[in-house]
């Protein structure tokens, strides 16, 4: 190759990863449609819009409490359990719309898939977790209301707003 070539070569591969590292921050904004926020997960359930559903395990509820608005139902235990826990908070509609949420997103980014698969066709997932993680902040930090752990197996109470529908 002439050396003007590769020149010209390594200048446009040059400009190609810069692209690339400047488009980056706009790239990490970006969500796939079935993750909402934290943020955007209460306000949507304490009117009434979706279902949210803690999935996390009961000694993670102990220590750090349950998000104020959201059901816990452990996805740590035998599947048709937690498929009837679930259909059962859902009053029984599988198209019901809900979310689900966990420490920082990572189980429930596989459990929204299998949780369609299996014949649920309105669930999303709150991919920032209660921790936080790289969709957002998390519940935690964005000073959302929790609830003790110890109440965990109480159902969230509906809002005014949301009882009146």
């Amino acid at each position: 190759m002439k050396p003007r070539v590769l020149v010209i070569s390594a200048i446009a591969l040059s400009l190609a990863g810069l692209a690339a590292v400047l488009a980056w921050p706009l790239l990490a904004q970006q969500q796939p449609s079935n993750i909402i926020s934290a943020s955007e997960a209460h306000a949507k359930a304490i009117t009434g819009e979706i279902v949210l559903i803690d999935v996390r395990t009961p000694q993670e509820w102990r220590e750090t409490g349950v998000p104020a608005s959201a059901h816990a139902i452990t996805m740590h235990q035998d599947p048709r359990a937690f498929v009837q826990q679930l259909l059962s908070t859902l009053d029984g509609d599988a198209s019901r719309p809900f979310a689900i949420i966990c420490r920082t997103g990572n189980r429930t980014s596989g459990l929204t898939s299998q949780l369609v698969r299996a014949g649920f066709s309105n669930v999303v997932d709150v991919g920032e977790g209660v921790a936080g993680s790289r969709y957002g902040r998390g519940w935690f930090k964005s000073g959302l209301p929790t609830r003790p752990g110890s109440l965990a197996s109480i159902p969230p109470k509906p809002t005014a707003k949301a009882s009146a529908q």
